[in-house]
């Protein structure tokens, strides 16, 4: 990342590193929000640790922050004008000018945590079931976040960053694995698909990871324009 912004203007090197930092640890944050939201449910949780209120309220003002971090990383993404992203390209998939599939992956993990944070709002009037399924878009939410940061962002070859990535995910998998243990053997069929479907997930992840943001060339292949290119 430092020698990336060391190509542009002061001006604009701020604006790199805010958004950077602001989208890394947005990332950190919705990683706990996810793992806080998964213990809540299991027997770990709420009631032998710390009361259920305080995990709520960890739960929605960790929340609070996380999208007040989106907020600044989006602003200062679209500001910086040496790397082209529209404000539309924020709310639309897949329409971007850089990095286009992986720009569009964040978009739809905004389009998804917007959903869960507006039906959160209005859960009462949604009733607890619905608002449940929703909910389950923090899932993708997540997963989208990290396709997105390590496909558009310029931290995948940092270490020190890839390796705060790679324990978010590690965090999430492993409360996810620990609540889908819980129950046995109450929906056994459910559990097992769904942690052979996670252990599928993993390994897509880090094969991709391997062979495209870690490997020579991604810059080209990830869809850099010419003019952002010259950072890489």
């Amino acid at each position: 990342m430092t020698t990336a912004a060391g190509h542009l203007p002061v001006d604009m090197q701020t604006l790199w590193f805010v958004t950077r930092a602001a989208g890394l640890v947005s990332l950190v944050l919705l990683s706990l929000t996810v793992v806080l939201g998964v213990l809540s449910t299991s027997r770990v949780a709420s009631g032998r640790l710390w009361p259920r209120f305080v995990d709520q309220g960890l739960h929605r003002n960790i929340s609070l922050i996380a999208l007040a971090l989106l907020v600044i990383h989006i602003g200062t993404a679209i500001a910086d004008d040496y790397v082209s992203v529209r404000l539309r390209d924020v709310v639309l998939p897949f329409g971007g000018l850089y990095r286009p599939l992986w720009l569009g992956a964040g978009s739809a993990a905004i389009d998804l945590l917007l959903l869960v944070a507006i039906t959160s709002l209005v859960r009462v009037h949604l009733g607890h079931r619905t608002w449940r399924r929703i909910h389950w878009a923090a899932y993708g939410c997540w997963t989208l976040a990290i396709v997105h940061g390590l496909g558009t962002g310029s931290d995948a070859k940092v270490h020190w960053a890839l390796l705060v990535q790679v324990g978010c995910g590690a965090a999430v998998v492993l409360a996810v694995l620990l609540r889908l243990s819980e129950g046995w053997p109450s929906h056994v069929v459910v559990r097992a698909c769904s942690a052979v479907a996670v252990g599928a997930l993993i390994v897509i992840v880090v094969q991709w990871t391997l062979h495209g943001p870690l490997a020579p060339g991604w810059s080209h292949r990830s869809g850099t324009p010419a003019k952002a290119a010259q950072l890489w």
